[in-house]
């Protein structure tokens, strides 16, 4: 299935008088469809102008409104003609009146683009309508809705529109929000919920009439959650905005990526205009097909340069070609799923049409596999571009338990893992396991008898950069856990990730952001692990063969329900020289910890120290003890400082004499950032903390000399630290010089 997405690019910001038709950029912004009625949307710094495009005929007599409903914007309109000349430019509808209005009898068919905006003087934000009127013996007819009312789903809801942004707040006493949303057949569905304000980690979920998820949920960025759906008939789809930690208020869109079903083989022709100058399809392929997709020009001397990419639906690429007439990409589909083929034209000043075609042929049904066995170990490579992967097959029964490890053994791999059916039906996948770059799938339950398919690879599949050496370990059953001097059992029944944190005397912790102690602590399963490889029977076990005299601290903590608000039970064992100290069982709500605390005295004597309690962290002590985020150097990753959070916590692997260069660079607000290193344990190092970069900046940069083979923590935080009053988003980078 091909679906089609329309794209267009950025005008430049401008100053004193607008020029009449937009600087096109490289970087494209989506142009969304406008039909007859009216739509909401929001404009701020992040996004200071929207496109949208309706069909229209010649004769029609089209009326656009752009009013201000909050916030102090001052609306600004742009009507573009077929070819993306400007029509019509309007600011304030009459004086003393900010709103937007352009009315206009058209003289030729086709596709016109709307440009919602601000006056281009002082900055302005806030939400707008924007209502299109069209009348006339031209007039396209807005298509009879084939939906009935929408049904009982059994909860309190919204209805809302495509393009439409509506507003809400997550907090204990109201977890979740429900929106409904009418489509039809074939729709590929884009559901985007951002949080707006607090420290909510949202998750967004689609279900059908019967209550069951449909949609699949994009790898989350911080305060983001994307969900995808490709609507299986006409209907109403019920729209879950929840949360998997924290409150706060959100913004909730629905996109219509693309409505038009095309086929394979058949040819398709669009035209680009300074305007539009990237236009988007969806395939549906499976692993092992070969795509192949042409793209020309269908006019001489247009001056336009065809591009074809494709890319996965989060946007990351997979191939592209580029040519003076023509393009042609070719590639294999590394993974079953949807993906987008983008054509764009690489001089977007010009004009002109195009013509593109998608072939397919379908892969091998037998694809070459290593045939693997149980309990068993495989090395192997991953080497460039012409090996970027590597299959397994086994043969497995209904309802057995299967544990998948990958790890890399020697270059810079980054490993990835994928669990496949027979019919190449995707199972279960892992990219990073807790803080390590191996890759794990934890006593996975097979659905059925016949044969299994793993593929191993690396993070990107064909389009990553990762090569090395790797160790695939295929366990079957459950996992033998180790025993030790001391040990703690944590098991629950269900796909919510729980983790257990178990702190040693000397203040290190063992947990899945820190799986080992030079005092030989290890955490040895790890599951859930942020709800991409659910467990049927999810247990996760720490143990010391030898433990340090002193006391330990021992949380159960439920840091994601993975969708779920309801507590999770859970039962907890700690033996000392294999007697259980403490054997015990309770709930833990999302977000909230168990704690207890035991002893080891000399000779392996245990004492439980604490009954243990239910506490609920705050937002602060959430980032500073539930686990430091891996960062990896050449790496750049975004945060957040507000009111509840004023320090976060990058943890990286040194050696003794590496020299380090960290930035951290504000992106927003009135931050002034500060960063400091420190080894693990807490040990302070000598001079390692900067405030301002130069007299210039606020931004903050250290360069540092480890010294010795350990790991080390980021803190990246605001001059004060907790008195500090400084907030906003920042960006940090670790690099070796």
């Amino acid at each position: 299935m091909i679906v089609l997405l329309f794209a267009a690019l950025p005008v430049a910001a401008q100053t004193g008088t607008p020029t009449p038709t937009p600087t096109a950029t490289a970087a494209p912004i989506p142009v969304f469809p406008l039909r007859p009625g009216s739509i909401e949307g929001n404009i701020n710094d992040a996004q200071p102008r929207l496109r949208y495009s309706f069909e229209a005929n010649a004769g029609d007599s089209v009326s656009l409104l752009m009013e201000n409903t909050s916030g102090d914007l001052d609306p600004l309109l742009f009507l573009y003609d077929p070819t993306g000349e400007l029509l019509e430019r309007n600011d304030d509808l009459q004086t003393g009146n900010r709103d937007a209005q352009i009315a206009i009898t058209l003289t030729r068919s086709g596709t016109y683009t709307v440009e919602a905006a601000r006056f281009e003087g002082v900055p302005t934000s806030g939400t707008f309508r924007l209502t299109l009127t069209v009348a006339g013996g031209g007039a396209t007819p807005t298509p009879e809705n084939p939906l009935n009312r929408p049904p009982d789903f059994g909860e309190a809801y919204r209805v809302m529109s495509y393009q439409e942004i509506v507003t809400g707040s997550i907090n204990d006493a109201t977890p979740d929000r429900f929106f409904v949303i009418g489509g039809t057949q074939g729709d590929l569905v884009r559901v985007t919920m951002t949080r707006t304000s607090g420290d909510l980690l949202p998750r967004v979920r689609v279900f059908n009439e019967a209550r069951e998820e449909l949609s699949q949920e994009s790898e989350p960025r911080a305060g983001e959650s994307i969900a995808y759906i490709t609507l299986p008939q006409n209907g109403w789809y019920l729209i879950e905005a929840g949360r998997r930690e924290g409150e706060g208020n959100f913004d909730l869109y629905a996109g219509r990526i693309a409505a038009a079903v095309l086929e394979v083989g058949q040819a398709v022709t669009s035209r680009f205009t300074p305007t539009a100058p990237s236009v988007s399809y969806i395939v549906n392929a499976r692993l092992g097909d070969l795509l192949t997709v042409t793209m020309f020009t269908t006019e001489s001397n247009s001056g336009v340069a065809p591009e074809v990419r494709l890319l996965d639906l989060s946007l990351n690429p997979v191939a592209e070609e580029a040519g003076e007439r023509f393009a042609t990409l070719r590639t294999t589909i590394p993974r079953s799923g949807i993906y987008i083929v983008q054509a764009n034209n690489l001089s977007p000043a010009a004009s002109g049409g195009f013509s593109l075609r998608l072939g397919s042929v379908p892969g091998s049904t037998r694809l070459e596999a290593i045939d693997a066995r149980y309990n068993e170990q495989y090395q192997g490579s991953i080497d460039g571009y012409a090996a970027p992967l590597q299959f397994y097959r086994f043969a497995g029964k209904t309802g057995e338990l299967v544990t998948l490890q990958l790890n890399a053994t020697s270059g810079d791999l980054n490993p990835f893992l994928i669990l496949m059916d027979s019919d190449l039906n995707e199972l279960t996948s892992n990219d990073d396991a807790g803080a390590s770059r191996g890759a794990r799938i934890t006593q996975f339950r097979l659905p059925k008898d016949g044969e299994y398919l793993i593929l191993a690879s690396r993070s990107g599949l064909s389009a990553g950069t990762t090569t090395g050496g790797y160790e695939l370990a295929i366990t079957a059953g459950e996992i033998a856990l180790t025993s030790g001097g001391l040990t703690a059992t944590l098991r629950w029944i269900s796909g919510a990730d729980l983790n257990l944190f178990v702190t040693q005397p000397d203040g290190r912790v063992v947990a899945w952001s820190s799986p080992s102690t030079p005092s030989g602590g290890t955490l040895q399963i790890d599951s859930n692990a942020n709800c991409e490889t659910p467990s049927d029977q999810p247990v996760e076990h720490v143990f010391w063969g030898t433990p340090p005299v002193g006391d330990y601290t021992i949380w159960v903590w439920n840091q994601n329900g993975c969708g779920s608000i309801a507590p999770v039970e859970f039962s907890l064992i700690v033996s000392v020289n294999g007697t259980p100290i403490l054997n015990t069982s309770g709930r833990v709500p999302p977000s909230s910890r168990y704690e207890t605390a035991v002893r080891v005295g000399d000779g392996l004597q245990g004492f439980l120290l604490d009954e243990g309690s239910v506490i609920l962290p705050s937002p602060q002590e959430a980032v500073s003890q539930g686990g430091d985020t891996l960062i990896r150097p050449g790496e750049q990753l975004t945060g957040e400082i507000n009111g509840e959070v004023y320090a976060r916590f990058y943890q990286f692997s040194g050696t003794a004499g590496q020299t380090v260069d960290i930035r951290v660079e504000q992106l927003s607000g009135d931050l002034d950032a500060m960063v400091i290193l420190r080894r693990a344990d807490d040990t302070p190092l000598p001079d390692a903390v900067n405030d301002d970069a130069d007299a210039n900046t606020r931004d903050a940069h250290l360069v540092y000399t480890l010294p010795a083979d350990d790991t080390y923590i980021i803190a990246v935080t605001r001059f004060g630290v907790r008195e500090g009053t400084t907030t906003g988003q920042y960006r940090v980078s670790l690099a070796l010089p």
